[in-house]
C-alpha cells in the first residue's frame, strides 16, 4: 500500500495546508491503495474536511510579529527550542509511518531548518523514501529567494530531492523558471499547473460582493479600506459578505465589526467552511492575491479585484502582475484602493460576469500522477518503514539556526 507523507509548511496562514489537502485528496482519488499523512503546523488544520485514508499530525504552531519574525504561538521557550521539538516530531512521523514518498511543501528545509537533519540523514539511508519538493508559482523575488537559499544551505541540498513540482502554468513565468532550476538541477522539474479545486455550482438568491483576505492575519488594511468605501456608497448598496478569516486578531475583528454594524448591506463573519461556494456564487470578489484564493477565483471564473500585499515579500504583487495579461482579473495596490476603484470594479461585475482565461488549472491530477508514479519506482513500503534516519553529529538541537520568515 503506497504511503505519502506531506510536510505542509504552515507557520502563519492557511494556504499551504489547503493546497496540500487538495493534493492529498488527489492522491487517494488516483489510487484506492494510497494513504496520506499530512504533517502540519497549521492551528486550524482540523477545520478542513479530509477524505478517507488521509490523516494529520499537528506540530506546535508559531505566530508572526509585525516585523515578520516567528515566535511560539502557545508554548513557552524560544523559537529555536520549538524548531528542535518540531524536528523531532517530523522525524518520528517519518519513521513511524514509513512513507514511500515525502512531499516537502514550499520550504525545502522546513521552518527554521527543521528538516535539515532529516534530509541530511536520509542522503545515505538504504531504501529511503523518495523526496519531492513542491513550490508555489511565485515564492518571492527570484534574487531574494536565491540569496536566502544560499544563506540557509538550500541550494547544496536540492539534489537530495528526486523531483520538483512547481504548482504553476509553464506559460506564466514562475520563480522556478527565473532560478533556472531545470538547468541547474539533474532532478526533474515538473510544472503541474495551478492546484485548483473543483468549484461548486453557483447558488444565490441575490447578487453579492465577497470580500476575503484569506486567513486574515494581515488583511486588516484591505478590510478597513473596503468597509470605508462601502460607507461612501462604492458598492451601490449591493449586499456585501465580508469574511475576516480566523487569524485576524480579536481586537481588530471587534473594530471591523463596529464599522460593519453601521452598514446595513454588510454581513461580516469570521470563518466559513463554505468559502468555495461563496466564491463561486459571488458577482465579484475583492481579495488579496494569495495562491489558493486566486486559484479558486480562476477556477470559478468569477470577476475579482486583487489587492496584493507587498510586505514582507512581493509574492502576491508578482503573481497579480503576471496573471494580468493571462486573464481578466484586475489588481490594484492597497495604497491605491479607494472608493472610486471599488465602484468601477462593482460596475464591471454587472457587464463582465465571467472571467476569460486559458490558464492550466490541472495541478491536482498532475501532481498526484507524478507522485504516484514515483512511488512505483521500486521503493517498497516495507523497506521505507525499516529505514533508520541517521542524524549528523551535533545537529540534534538546531538552536543556532536563523529562523527565516518565508511563508
Amino acid at each position: 500500500m503506497p504511503r505519502y507523507l506531506i510536510h505542509s509548511h504552515d507557520t502563519y496562514g492557511l494556504g499551504h495546508f489547503r493546497r496540500c489537502a487538495l493534493i492529498a485528496n488527489g492522491l487517494t482519488a488516483a489510487d484506492d491503495d494510497n494513504e496520506v499523512l499530512i504533517v502540519t503546523g497549521s492551528p486550524r488544520a482540523q477545520s478542513f474536511r479530509l477524505g478517507d485514508r488521509i490523516d494529520t499530525v499537528t506540530l506546535p504552531s508559531v505566530t508572526k510579529d509585525e516585523a515578520g519574525s516567528y515566535h511560539p504561538r502557545k508554548l513557552s521557550g524560544t523559537t529555536s527550542q520549538l524548531v528542535s521539538l518540531r524536528a523531532g516530531l517530523v522525524a518520528a512521523a517519518v519513521e513511524g509511518f514509513g512513507p514511500d514518498v515525502i512531499l516537502v511543501d514550499h520550504s525545502p528545509l522546513g521552518m527554521g531548518g527543521e528538516l535539515t537533519d532529516l534530509i541530511d540523514g536520509m542522503a545515505e539511508a538504504h531504501g529511503r523514501p523518495r523526496l519531492v519538493l513542491g513550490l508555489r508559482d511565485i515564492v518571492d523575488e527570484a534574487a531574494k529567494v536565491s540569496a536566502d537559499w544560499h544563506r540557509d544551505g538550500v541550494w547544496e541540498r536540492l539534489e537530495a530531492f528526486d523531483q520538483v513540482l512547481v504548482y504553476g502554468d509553464r506559460n506564466i513565468t514562475t520563480t522556478a523558471c527565473e532560478l533556472g532550476l531545470e538547468r541547474r538541477l539533474s532532478t526533474p522539474v515538473i510544472h503541474t499547473g495551478y492546484v485548483a479545486p473543483t468549484m461548486p455550482e453557483a447558488h444565490t438568491d441575490e447578487p453579492f460582493i465577497l470580500v476575503t483576505p484569506g486567513g486574515g492575519g494581515d488583511g486588516q488594511g484591505l478590510l478597513r479600506s473596503v468597509l470605508e468605501a462601502i460607507g461612501d456608497g462604492a458598492t451601490r448598496g449591493l449586499r456585501t459578505v465580508v469574511v475576516t478569516g480566523p487569524l485576524l486578531s480579536s481586537r481588530r475583528r471587534a473594530e471591523l465589526m463596529a464599522k460593519a454594524d453601521r452598514l446595513p448591506s454588510v454581513e461580516l463573519i469570521e470563518f466559513t467552511d463554505s468559502m468555495r461556494s461563496l466564491i463561486a456564487s459571488a458577482a465579484g470578489v475583492i481579495s488579496m492575491a494569495g495562491y489558493n484564493t486566486v486559484t479558486e477565483e480562476l477556477a470559478a471564473r468569477v470577476p475579482a479585484l486583487l489587492v496584493p500585499r507587498s510586505f514582507p515579500r512581493l509574492e502576491q504583487t508578482i503573481r497579480a502582475q503576471r496573471l494580468d495579461p493571462a486573464s481578466d482579473l484586475q489588481h490594484t495596490p492597497l495604497d491605491q484602493l479607494d472608493s472610486a476603484t471599488i465602484a468601477r470594479f462593482v460596475d464591471s461585475c454587472a457587464t463582465e460576469s465571467v472571467v476569460r482565461h486559458s490558464i492550466d488549472l490541472g495541478g491536482v491530477a498532475t501532481a498526484a500522477g507524478a507522485l504516484t508514479a514515483l512511488a512505483r519506482t521500486g521503493l517498497a513500503h516495507a523497506d521505507s518503514a525499516r529505514c533508520e534516519i541517521t542524524r549528523p553529529a551535533g545537529t540534534d538541537h538546531p538552536t543556532n539556526r536563523r529562523i527565516p520568515s518565508n511563508v
